[in-house]
């Protein structure tokens, strides 16, 4: 090597000595540089740091009182036209409320105001539109003018409390690219949040624009992409996105989220919204086992005081979903709710002071940046499907502690089909614009269904599986008693089944939620093992195994999908079920999964029912009793639906299905 390239020479050194001497010499500039400079520095055309209420070198000469920033012609025109529409539209919103309180019921509104009535709880018992006029617009201008409104509440709720300013460049510290977030929000609110509804979608929104952590904080933001990511379809589209690794991005967000968890014992309403989220992500990565302990703590936090006062409504909002969430966790990996979460929320009733209109929005078919310009609008009934999924895991709830608590009552064959019944009940009580009476056949215009609505019959469809699964493997049942048992539990299973697979058909698979692949599994086991001829056995095997596959797919994928594909393939061999010929394409890469990936998975070493515990509480006289009480039942239901005392005698199970 040359004695120059090691700086040895003595021209060389000389040199260097002096561009030491000169770098000493040199005037140091400021750190940063603003292009929009002071007064001062432009007339001194000097460099300017932009550091405010006075620049570094105003404060060095001293001259801090005369430094001060002009906007450009452009910009100041740009701000004085936004704050002028501002005010329009926050007067216009203010004469309309003048308006609602000048009529008849004004002074009962005035006085209950006073008495500090929440807006949503006095527009809600009036039991009218908002405003004059309501009624003769659009569905989608109700949609938005309501989405307004509850905006401008929110605000006026935000001068008395509106928390703190977050400070900062943004929301999060993984990335700025603001573009990529945009995504990633949009993934969530279309896919994620419709079915496991933690938070309150207006109430998170009118925080994270205002820059406010009162209802949106980083932690929670953070655990929002994080989920998102899960969802992040690179296909087509990489060069969109270059450089951007949806799995690193995942983990990013979520060591962020967990950094910022704060360590308080009067937890704040959204660090129990993101102990909730994370529970999804950690599930999401094939962690059942870990995530289970973050969904236990949200449930333990919900009868804790919290630390700031918080609309009703959005409390609500959260305390049900977040009940929901671990019911439903509980019930597919057979747990008993942790009771101190969930004893006294269970009481309760639902979304007493949501007003669904206020947030019944509009849903969209989003994948890919862009999508929202071509794909049309569907009504979403998000609120909707959440108070409904509420009240169905309230049954759930009560199945889990029927079928697998050991210190509560004997399963009694009374009991049992006092449960089938209200589940029942349930279904015939559903709204009808989320209703499926008779199947997928029954739905009117197939364009118009969203991927929350068939979640949640596909969940209905699970619970009832699950109540009656056990009970076809004792031979103790009559022919005919196990016949109708059957028969129940295969009519549920071809009903979710072919939920599911409409669902692949319209939204595909890779967007499906979490816990719904646990619900195909337990679909697709019942219809192998005991319908194993309609549909056929080797198309069910086929349909799960590419399901899963296609939900795992890409880098961030849902990764619980890996050992869940095989525990199934085992089972489907195991019942001498077909495998497809092109079972190694089906299946994927070959990985070699261990116990602990199947302990991670979903907490147990299995997906199935622990049937052997379940027949442990059973009533010894639950085979004897079951004729008798499916007659009443069949009594009942035939009586209260027909009038008709021959009817309800010869009432087949088929009738009472399609009840």
């Amino acid at each position: 090597m040359s004695s120059s390239r090691l700086g040895g020479g003595t021209g060389d050194s000389n040199e260097i000595a002096q561009g030491v001497l000169n770098t000493v010499r040199k005037k140091r500039g400021p750190n940063s540089v603003t292009s929009n400079a002071c007064t001062g520095c432009k007339r001194a055309k000097a460099k300017c740091d932009g550091s405010k209420p006075a620049c570094q070198r105003c404060v060095n000469r001293g001259q801090q009182d005369d430094c001060f920033y002009e906007l450009h012609t452009k910009t100041q025109k740009e701000v004085m036209i936004r704050e002028i529409k501002e005010l329009r539209e926050k007067n216009t919103w203010v004469d309309l409320i003048l308006k609602a309180i000048r009529t008849s019921e004004g002074g009962e509104i005035l006085k209950r105001l006073k008495n500090g009535e929440t807006y949503e709880v006095i527009s809600q018992s009036l039991e009218r539109p908002p405003f004059p006029g309501f009624r003769s617009l659009s569905p989608r201008s109700q949609v938005q003018l309501t989405k307004a409104i509850a905006e401008f509440r929110m605000d006026l709720e935000g001068e008395r409390n509106s928390g703190n300013l977050v400070e900062g460049h943004g929301w999060t510290n993984v990335t700025r690219n603001e573009d990529l977030i945009d995504h990633l929000l949009a993934l969530y609110f279309t896919w994620v949040h419709p079915v496991y509804m933690v938070f309150s979608e207006n109430h998170f929104m009118a925080s994270f624009k205002n820059r406010s952590d009162l209802y949106c904080t980083k932690a929670l933001v953070s655990a929002i992409l994080a989920m998102a990511c899960h969802l992040f379809d690179m296909g087509d589209n990489a060069s969109l996105w270059p450089g951007v690794d949806p799995e690193y991005l995942r983990s990013r967000f979520l060591d962020e989220a967990r950094t910022l968890l704060p360590q308080d014992d009067r937890p704040k309403m959204t660090t129990i919204q993101t102990l909730a989220l994370i529970f999804l992500v950690e599930l999401g990565n094939g962690k059942g086992s870990r995530a289970s302990h973050y969904i236990r703590l949200a449930a333990d936090s919900l009868n804790t005081r919290l630390e700031q006062h918080y609309s009703t409504e959005a409390m609500e909002i959260t305390r049900w979903g977040i009940y929901s969430l671990n019911v439903a966790w509980s019930g597919l990996t057979y747990q008993i709710p942790n009771i101190q979460g969930t004893a006294e929320i269970a009481a309760e009733d639902v979304f007493q002071h949501v007003l669904l209109d206020n947030h019944d929005g509009l849903w969209r078919f989003y994948r890919h940046a862009g999508d929202f310009a071509v794909t049309s609008e569907h009504p979403s009934s998000a609120v909707l499907v959440a108070s409904e999924k509420a009240r169905l895991m309230r049954l759930v709830h009560e199945s889990i502690h029927l079928l697998y608590d050991s210190h509560d009552k004997r399963i009694t064959a009374k009991l049992l089909l006092k449960q089938y019944r209200a589940y029942l009940d349930w279904e015939r009580a559903l709204p009808e614009v989320i209703a499926l009476p008779n199947g997928i056949s029954s739905a009117i215009d197939l364009e118009e269904l969203v991927p929350h609505v068939l979640s949640l019959h596909i969940e209905y469809h699970t619970a009832q599986i699950h109540l009656f699964q056990p009970f076809l493997h004792m031979s103790h049942f009559s022919g005919p008693t196990r016949q109708h048992i059957m028969s129940i539990t295969v009519d549920h299973a071809r009903k979710a089944y072919e939920a599911m697979v409409l669902y692949r058909e319209l939204f595909t698979c890779r967007y499906q939620p979490s816990l719904q692949t646990f619900c195909l599994l337990h679909v697709c086991d019942v219809l192998v093992r005991f319908s194993p001829s309609q549909p056929l056995a080797s198309d069910v095997v086929q349909f799960c195994l590419e399901t899963l596959r296609e939900t795992a797919d890409g880098r961030g994928g849902f990764a619980i999908c890996g050992p869940l594909q095989e525990m199934f393939r085992r089972t489907a061999e195991l019942c001498g079920a077909p495998m497809p010929e092109d079972l190694e394409d089906v299946m994927g890469p070959e990985v070699e999964y261990t116990t602990e990936d199947f302990l991670n998975a979903c907490t147990r070493l299995s997906y199935k029912q622990p049937v052997d515990k379940i027949i442990l509480n059973m009533d010894r006289n639950i085979t004897i009793d079951f004729a008798h009480e499916w007659k009443e039942l069949i009594d009942t239901s035939g009586a209260s639906s027909t009038g008709s005392s021959e009817r309800a005698q010869n009432m087949r199970i088929d009738d009472l299905l399609n009840d």
